[in-house]
C-alpha cells in the first residue's frame, strides 16, 4: 500500500508540473514583446539657429527681387513734386547718390524745391523766386521733362542723373544727365523743348 500511495503523489505532482508550464507558456505567447510594439520617434523641434537661417533666406530672396534703378526713381520723384506743390517741374538732381531727389517746380512766379527720399515720401520744400527767363522757357514748352528723360534713355541708354533746364545757342531745352550708357560713358543729353527731339549727346 505505501509503494501505489507513493506512485500516485508522483503522478499527480507531475501532471500539476506540466499544466502549470503550459499555463505559462500561453500567456508569454498572448504578452506583447518589446520587439513587436512599435516605436514612435519624435522629431526635432526648431532651434533659434534654424528660425535664424530661415529669416536670413527671405531677407536674401527680398534683395534678390530686384535691384534699385536710378531712371524709374527720378521720374516717380518728379511726380510727387508736382504733386505736392501743384506745379511743373524743371529741374531735377540727385541727392548726393543716396536714393533721394531734389525737385524744382514752377508755380506762377514761385520755384518750390521739394526734396524726395528713396520711399518717394516727401522730406521738405522750400520756396523761392522763380527766374523770369525760366518761366517764359517752361511756357513756351510742349515737351515736359519727364517725357525729355525718357527720350535721352532711349537714345543713349543709362541711368538717370539729373536734369535742368538750358539756353542753348537761343534754343530752350532739356539737358539730361545719364551715367553708364550704352557707349559705357556718361553722356550729357540735349531734347528739345517744343518738339522733342534729340538735339545733341555728348561724353
Amino acid at each position: 500500500m505505501r509503494k501505489t500511495r507513493t506512485t500516485t503523489l508522483a503522478t499527480v505532482l507531475a501532471l500539476g508540473l506540466t499544466l502549470a508550464a503550459c499555463g505559462g507558456a500561453d500567456d508569454a505567447a498572448d504578452s506583447p514583446t518589446a520587439d513587436s510594439s512599435p516605436s514612435a520617434v519624435p522629431a526635432p523641434a526648431p532651434t533659434d539657429e534654424d528660425a535664424t537661417d530661415d529669416d536670413r533666406a527671405t531677407d536674401e530672396d527680398t534683395d534678390d527681387g530686384g535691384s534699385f534703378d536710378p531712371t524709374a526713381s527720378g521720374l516717380a520723384a518728379v511726380d510727387v513734386a508736382e504733386t505736392e506743390a501743384g506745379g511743373t517741374a524743371y529741374q531735377l538732381d540727385d541727392e548726393d547718390g543716396d536714393g533721394g531727389w531734389e525737385v524744382d517746380v514752377a508755380l506762377e512766379d514761385r520755384s518750390v524745391e521739394v526734396t524726395v527720399g528713396p520711399d518717394s515720401q516727401v522730406l521738405g520744400t522750400e520756396d523761392d523766386d522763380l527766374d523770369d527767363e525760366d518761366r517764359a522757357a517752361l511756357d513756351a514748352a510742349t515737351v515736359p521733362l519727364a517725357e525729355a528723360v525718357q527720350t535721352a534713355v532711349a537714345e543713349v541708354g543709362g541711368q538717370l542723373d539729373g536734369v535742368e533746364l538750358d539756353d542753348e545757342d537761343g534754343t530752350w531745352v532739356w539737358e539730361v544727365s545719364l551715367d553708364d550708357t550704352d557707349g559705357g560713358d556718361d553722356v550729357e543729353v540735349t531734347v528739345s523743348t517744343t518738339t522733342g527731339e534729340v538735339v545733341s549727346a555728348d561724353a
